[in-house]
Order: C-alpha cells, then structure tokens, then sequence
C-alpha cells in the first residue's frame, strides 16, 4: 500500500466491496476525515467525501492535490491546484474497477468496534493477495483498515465522519484547469517524492 498511499483511502472502500449484500459502497453522502499510517512514513490525514448517488468520490490530501474519482466509469483524476492542472490518472483507475470486484476476498466477522463516534463490524479480510481487518457501517462506511500487500502495510482510521449531502462541484476539476495525460507509471514517480 506504500505505493499508493495517496490513494489508500479511496482503497480503503474495497473491502465494502466484497462485503456486501446489499451494502456495497457507503448508501449515503459521507464526508470522512481518515489518518494514515504506514511503516517509513509521516503520518498524514486525508479528507474524504462520497456522492452516494452519483458513485463519486473525492480524496483531498495534505500534500496540496486531490483526486477524483468516478467509480461507475472506472476513471480518476488528480487536481494539483498549485499548477492549475488535472492529471488523467492511469494508474489510479484500476482501483475504481477493484471497488467492485474485491478480487475474491473473505470475510470472517470478528465482533463490533466503534471509531470515530460510531458503531461498526470488524471483519478478517484475506484475499490471495493481501490480508487485514476492517470495521464497516451498516451503511457501508470505513471506519478503520489495516492490511499489508506486497506492496507494504498501512493503517487507515476514521477520525471524524459526518452524514450530509455532497456539493456536486465538489466532484468535478476546477474549470479552466490545463488537461494532463502522463504515462503510466510517471504520476506514482511524481507523487512519492511529495
């Protein structure tokens, strides 16, 4: 998850994915202040907000951008405000697909938790890639993660969440913004050294 640690709360709502009948994502608007830890870096805390009606999301980072993502078109953007930019996102998208399709996880109750003010279920998560524990809503919302994948480990926890509707300008990039595409490969390299 170290190597996509920007984006670990945006995959922080895979394992709702796997979860769920009939919960398959968070069925209400939710805005979400997360904290990330991970083994070799800085804490950092991540605000996310959820268009449940429209599939949206919106991950803002303290490092100054914010990606977009459209989960039913499989698309996700990244705005870096400071170059009045948004970066088309190859390496992201894949994982708006993965929200759907959480790779043939299992999920084994393990009790109820509470974060954040709220009541949750805590489930062990193994899929033939990764394991961990997640504590999820009834309405589908991430309240803590923690896993590991060969790509390293991370903690995601809830610190704050909030049940009201998302402005929709809050899901589109600035207007007027200059349209990047970059390789594969090239937004991670850029990202990391952030």
């Amino acid at each position: 998850m170290n190597k996509y640690m920007p984006l670990a709360v945006l995959a922080a709502l895979l394992p709702a994915a796997a979860l769920a009948n009939p919960v398959i994502l968070p069925s209400r608007d939710v805005a979400v202040t997360y904290s990330l830890t991970a083994p070799g870096r800085a804490p950092a805390t991540y605000q996310l907000a959820y268009d449940a009606a429209d599939q949206l999301a919106r991950v803002e980072s303290q490092s100054g951008y914010y990606v977009l993502a459209n989960l039913p078109q499989g698309q996700a953007q990244v705005v870096v405000p400071a170059l009045r930019a948004v970066v088309q996102a190859p390496d992201f998208s894949a994982l708006t697909g993965e929200i759907y399709n959480a790779d043939g996880a299992q999920f084994t109750p393990l009790g109820t938790g509470h974060y954040a003010g709220l009541d949750c279920e805590k489930y062990l998560v193994l899929d033939k890639h990764a394991s961990g524990t997640a504590c999820i809503t009834a309405s589908g919302v991430i309240l803590h993660f923690s896993g590991h994948d060969a790509n390293g480990s991370a903690d995601v926890t809830a610190l704050s969440v909030s049940y009201a509707a998302q402005p929709a300008e809050n899901f589109t990039p600035p207007a007027g913004f200059s349209q990047v595409d970059l390789p594969p490969g090239a937004l991670l390299s850029l990202l990391r050294g952030q």
